[in-house]
């Protein structure tokens, strides 16, 4: 150890303080070497290190007005420190944790020594919160709901609390039990206090025979949630929500729901309710202002139906909409008794929608004829009083053109001449020619049809289009109304909110 003189100390100042006189930094080291010049000071050494000043964190605390920035070491905490001129700062690491982890001795903890609250952050936004005086956790709230040891909100599509569990174990991603006496405690309660559509409680079975929720009733007149009854007019589940009343079919079925908004089973009791909505695809609910009996909501299609008969001759659908019994119906995506395809088949009109010179809604109506009519339109010219027209070759495929189903071409001049007829008429073209012996160069637009020609369909089967005229419809279907009860029973059903 090396001991340095009074006089030596004053020479050394001197020399440092004429250095500070002329020159922008300074270097203390062992080589001579000029110091960096980005450093006011520039300290190099292989063998010893720079020794802040050291204190207890009372000392430290002491320390009249402490200049941003001000360094020192706590001996109280064995830590770094430096004041940011509102507060003293732990240096990282300086006994703090690490974010690959620390290496413990089994005192070490996480949270506070004092009465206040350890809030966890990301993106610079409180996300959850240790209470410091009662046991409560909050997470995405600041105001845990009262009475509840976890509290987790969310005012977005994340929910709140989600559990999973694979593999075969005979597990559950979620358990609950309530011990207590009371006749009002359960094992799970959930309410809704939102919109439309929300649910208290929901479960998701993906695999073949599993249940999202599994209720069991203990007594004769229990409604499990599962749900089960063996019995051959039984309902499965019994649900009402909105707070209404419970309606189910006297004929029974897999379960009957009721509420005032929506329902599954579906029965509504507001006029402009809806009966069901479903959603697919992760989308979100939708319905009617003035309601419906059903609606449906995808990302891609909002309603599939499918007829699964695989029978010729037997008239079926995957769609059927109705009004007023049979009134005005309609069916989609249909095959008659006789194996003929309808994309729709309805009475009434087809009919578009278009806007009007003040920007209001009318309707165009489409013209309908007896049989299966394909049109193309088009444009010639004659050429020396005659020319031959060629069809297009995709319009051709899809006709058929023979004695029983000629081809109807009407011609249309567009300036002087002898006038024209039309000969030779194929499923691929037709001539034009000009009366007298003509020999202009007129030009005309044509209107052609012709029949439908008949499709061979996956099955092997055909559907005869080229040969209906004046088709029998296939009818409106018939309804009945099923006769529904009314629960009469007091449901007491309590619950901390």
């Amino acid at each position: 150890m090396v001991h340095i003189s009074m006089k030596k100390i004053l020479f050394f100042l001197f020399i440092t303080t004429a250095t500070f006189s002329f020159a922008q930094n300074v270097a203390i080291n062992g080589t001579g070497a000029a110091p960096a010049a980005s450093a006011m000071l520039d300290i190099a050494s292989t063998t010893s290190g720079l020794l802040a000043p050291r204190m207890t964190s009372a000392q430290r605390i002491a320390i009249a007005a402490p200049a941003t920035g001000l360094l020192v070491y706590d001996t109280t905490l064995s830590a770094f420190l430096y004041f940011d001129g509102v507060i003293w700062r732990l240096m990282a690491y300086s006994g703090g944790w690490l974010l690959a982890g620390n290496t413990l001795t089994g005192t070490e903890f996480m949270g506070s020594t004092n009465g206040q609250a350890v809030k966890f952050y990301s993106n610079n936004l409180e996300r959850m919160r240790l209470d410091a005086t009662t046991e409560e956790i909050m997470m995405n709230t600041t105001a845990p709901t009262a009475g509840n040891i976890l509290t987790s909100r969310s005012t977005n599509t994340l929910w709140p609390i989600n559990g999973y569990v694979s593999g075969t174990g005979n597990v559950a991603a979620g358990y609950f039990e309530n011990t207590s006496t009371s006749t009002a405690g359960f094992g799970v309660l959930g309410t809704v206090a939102g919109g439309s559509g929300a649910a208290g409680v929901r479960g998701t079975g993906n695999t073949a025979n599993g249940s999202g929720v599994t209720g069991v009733g203990q007594s004769a007149t229990a409604f499990g949630l599962r749900g089960h009854n063996t019995n051959a007019s039984g309902t499965g589940a019994v649900i009402s929500g909105n707070g209404v009343g419970a309606t189910y079919l006297i004929t029974g079925g897999g379960a009957a729901v009721t509420g005032s908004v929506m329902g599954v089973w579906g029965r509504t009791t507001d006029a402009t309710g809806t009966g069901g909505i479903f959603s697919g695809n992760a989308a979100g609910a939708t319905n009617l202002i003035g309601g419906s009996g059903v609606s449906g909501v995808g990302t891609n299609v909002g309603v599939a139906g499918f007829s699964t008969s695989n029978a010729n001759g037997v008239l079926r659908a995957g769609g059927y909409f109705d009004t007023n019994a049979g009134q005005s119906f309609a069916y989609v995506g249909a095959r008659t008794a006789a194996n003929i395809i309808r994309k729709i088949e309805g009475n009434g009109t087809v009919n578009t929608v278009v806007k009007d010179l003040n920007d209001k809604q009318v309707v165009l109506s489409a013209p309908e004829a007896p049989e299966n009519l394909f049109q193309d339109f088009g444009q010639g010219q004659l050429v020396n009083g005659k020319v031959h027209i060629t069809i297009d070759p995709i319009f051709t495929k899809n006709i058929i053109v023979n004695d029983k189903h000629p081809l109807r071409v009407f011609i249309q001049l567009k300036g002087d001449c002898n006038g024209v007829y039309v000969s030779n008429e194929t499923a691929t073209g037709f001539d034009v020619v000009e009366l007298k012996g003509g020999v202009t160069n007129t030009k005309f637009s044509y209107f052609i049809t012709a029949n439908r020609a008949d499709e061979v369909l996956s099955d092997g089967s055909v559907s005869k289009y080229s040969d209906e005229r004046f088709a029998p419809s296939m009818g409106a279907q018939k309804t009945e109304r099923k006769e529904a009860k009314e629960l009469t029973e007091n449901i007491d059903i309590e619950g901390r909110k």
